[in-house]
């Protein structure tokens, strides 16, 4: 019989979370049970239900910190001494490389049973402090752009790195790659058109 480990309560959720986390990397969120995961950690089967209500909760708490991670890297960009285009182009490496390394958290954050057929109102908060951290950038760029004209410069950008990004996550993109050029040849100029359009007089 499997000995069942004895843990202080964040030091379990912790754990738990860790091991959520991994799943969803090698597998997707899909297959993730709670009752398995306790058995992954070495847990009764009751003990992760003190964390998480229910299966839910968890992939909430998993997406929630692969937004933390994302917006704590997109703020220290946006607060650097950079000029704007450099930090924009930052920014859309930033998502870039995030979703190359992470392409299942990020269909847990973007694309779930998290945001359909309604998104939660705490990714929706995360998705709002993205936002804004952008709109600061783009405000800073152009003051003398009206609102409604930054608003929709910040959209028209966002669309573009997040739109690449899961195309080229999916590899549809792969068939209309010119040869001649290397992945990162080929995000670079992609970038550098998204902050040429977002920034244009």
């Amino acid at each position: 019989m499997a000995r069942v480990k004895t843990y202080h309560k964040e030091d379990l959720r912790r754990d738990l979370l860790a091991a959520a986390r991994a799943h969803v990397a090698e597998h997707g969120h899909l297959s993730l049970s709670l009752r398995s995961l306790a058995q992954q950690v070495g847990v009764s089967t009751a003990a992760p239900y003190y964390h998480f209500v229910d299966r839910r909760a968890l992939l909430l708490a998993v997406a929630l910190e692969g937004f933390e991670e994302l917006n704590a890297g997109a703020s220290a960009i946006a607060g650097s001494p950079a000029p704007v285009a450099e930090q924009l182009l930052a920014l859309g490496e930033a998502f870039l490389d995030f979703v190359a390394r992470q392409p299942r958290l990020v269909e847990l954050m973007y694309e779930s049973e998290l945001t359909s057929p309604e998104i939660n109102s705490a990714l929706l908060a995360c998705q709002d402090r993205a936002y804004r951290t952008l709109l600061g950038v783009m405000q800073a760029a152009l003051p003398a752009c009206a609102a409604v004209e930054i608003s929709v410069r910040v959209m028209a950008f966002w669309s573009a790195i997040y739109g690449y990004a899961m195309l080229r996550s999916k590899l549809m993109l792969k068939p209309y790659e010119p040869s001649d050029l290397s992945a990162q040849a080929v995000d670079n100029g992609v970038l550098a058109q998204a902050v040429k359009a977002a920034l244009a007089d």
